[in-house]
């Protein structure tokens, strides 16, 4: 099966909202270099993003696609709040996560799997994703069963992405997630890694908007 070319939205408005939600995407990375907007505009900013990508998702005519992106934007601003509200967080972003699930299943079910490569891309995903759970327990607290599940969620989004023919683009959006998560959590939970937040940012945006590019691609106007 030859790979599908993705395309962009032809009409000015759609190309409007992406370009829109990409300023400021870049704008809230500022933020990370003590330079960014004060409080409560920052909020907006972040989540702002990401309302577009998902208002961008809706004006192509993806429900369900545009509805994960929303609620990755409240994800977004429960996590920007002060105090932040982690357990709120983390519900929003399960939440988008298992809509992300379904639409990647439905591309496997729909285009057939990649084969042994998926497979073997998978398993590895899978022993990486095992091993930071166990790793970071410790440091969950009171979060310990709703960061797990979490993790959880994030492994089968990923893994259909790398077993399915989705969209390159999408798979690259799933990596590029769990890319973002990863750090995030030894960031939030064991306080590690304090330099990485513009690491974080753009690999979590860049994640969120090759997603919403892949799974925008007009064969699948009736799916997602």
């Amino acid at each position: 099966m030859t790979a599908t070319p993705i395309t962009i939205a032809s009409d000015r408005v759609s190309r409007l909202i992406l370009l829109a939600a990409l300023i400021l995407g870049a704008i809230y990375l500022l933020d990370d270099f003590g330079i960014g907007a004060p409080y409560p505009l920052n909020v907006i900013i972040k989540a702002g993003g990401v309302v577009l990508l998902g208002v961008y998702a809706l004006k192509q005519g993806r429900l369900w696609l545009g509805l994960s992106l929303l609620a990755g934007s409240a994800g977004d601003a429960f996590l920007a709040l002060e105090p932040t509200q982690q357990a709120l967080g983390i519900l929003a972003f399960a939440i988008g996560h298992l809509i992300y699930i379904g639409l990647f299943a439905d591309q496997l079910r729909r285009k057939g799997n990649r084969g042994l490569p998926g497979y073997l891309a998978t398993g590895v995903i899978i022993v990486f994703g095992a091993l930071m759970l166990v790793a970071l327990q410790p440091h969950f607290g009171e979060l310990r069963i709703a960061a797990s599940i979490y993790n959880g969620i994030i492994l089968v989004m990923v893994a259909l992405a790398l077993i399915g023919r989705a969209p390159k683009l999408a798979v690259i959006g799933a990596l590029l997630f769990l890319v973002s998560d990863a750090v995030l959590a030894w960031r939030m939970f064991a306080g590690m890694l304090d330099w990485a937040g513009p690491v974080v940012w753009v690999c979590y945006f860049g994640g969120q908007a090759c997603i919403a590019l892949g799974l925008s691609h007009p064969e699948d106007s009736a799916r997602n």
